[in-house]
């Protein structure tokens, strides 16, 4: 395997499972009636993370962390990252709440399958096999996994359909836009720039200092993990990761997103694993395994 590629690979599994866990966390602040509310959540969330990787940018690289402002292009592309990371959460979380999040999260599933369409169209590179008979196994895995085989329980309502498929083509977008202002600034540099501007951005819609919050040490703790690990650690592992593997990969290994979370509940909130969820796990795997074998 490609060494290059086993790295974007293993960053991306990685931001996978952290993704997962935060997940957890975010169910497990909204069952103790933290006083948090989707919306509110993810505006607190980007400002947070923005702020901390803003600081610790400054620390580590000052000159480089603060020399966007000198490149108006640079700066337009980050600020256009910001609102695309902004987008893909509020369009998932609204697709949520008109269905259920088992639902929003079958719209994800469609993500390998938009990066490859814009990667037919715009550069003229195909999905090889693989990648096709991997977006199969990751969608019906998934599938799956959120519904334990009952698809009775899935609302596609019109409004859910609408707002489940703009997160999975702003989820794509930002797989993809990203790219080139990596390539140019960096991935700390962008990052944190991108989750400041989509705080700022969300703040419009729900200014932070209206939230209404209980907060104690598990709420604090469940949110610091969210903002650090599931949010800063997470989106620098998974850019890092796109500089190496393309997007419709990324988004097939980002298909161990709701496999970690469904692993993180069973084991910190006692939920229980369905046979056709088992089943789903597998085909998920299936699909991470085939992905790494291929390059082999």
């Amino acid at each position: 395997m490609n060494r290059l590629f086993f790295l974007g690979f293993l960053f991306t599994v990685i931001a996978s499972v952290l993704w997962g866990a935060m997940g957890t966390a975010v169910q497990h602040l909204f069952q103790i009636k933290s006083g948090f509310f989707a919306l509110g959540l993810v505006t607190l969330r980007q400002l947070s993370a923005g702020v901390l990787f803003v600081a610790i940018g400054t620390l580590i690289m000052p000159r480089k962390m603060w020399s966007i402002f000198n490149d108006r292009k640079l700066l337009l592309e980050i600020l256009t990252s910001g609102a695309l990371v902004f987008l893909a959460h509020f369009c998932f979380f609204q697709s949520i709440s008109y269905s259920n999040a088992g639902t929003a999260a079958i719209f994800l599933t469609l993500n390998p399958m938009l990066a490859g369409l814009w990667l037919t169209l715009v550069r003229g590179t195909k999905m090889s096999s693989v990648e096709c008979v991997c977006a199969v196994l990751a969608a019906a895995g998934v599938a799956l996994m959120v519904t334990d085989g009952d698809f009775s329980g899935l609302k596609f309502s019109p409004m859910a359909v609408v707002w489940g498929l703009c997160s999975a083509v702003f989820a794509t977008a930002f797989s993809i836009q990203p790219q080139k202002p990596s390539a140019k600034a960096g991935v700390t540099v962008v990052v944190a720039w991108a989750f400041l501007f989509g705080g700022v951005i969300a703040s419009f819609f729900c200014p932070p200092w209206m939230l209404n919050v209980n907060w104690n040490w598990v709420v604090t703790a469940d949110f610091a993990f969210i903002v650090v690990f599931g949010t800063v650690a997470a989106f620098w592992l998974y850019l890092t990761g796109l500089k190496y593997i393309s997007p419709v990969v990324s988004g097939l290994v980002v298909c161990l997103e709701p496999l970690s979370a469904i692993v993180f509940s069973m084991v910190l909130l006692g939920d229980v694993l369905g046979l056709w969820q088992a089943v789903g796990v597998v085909l998920v795997l299936a699909n991470i395994c085939l992905l790494a074998l291929a390059r082999r």
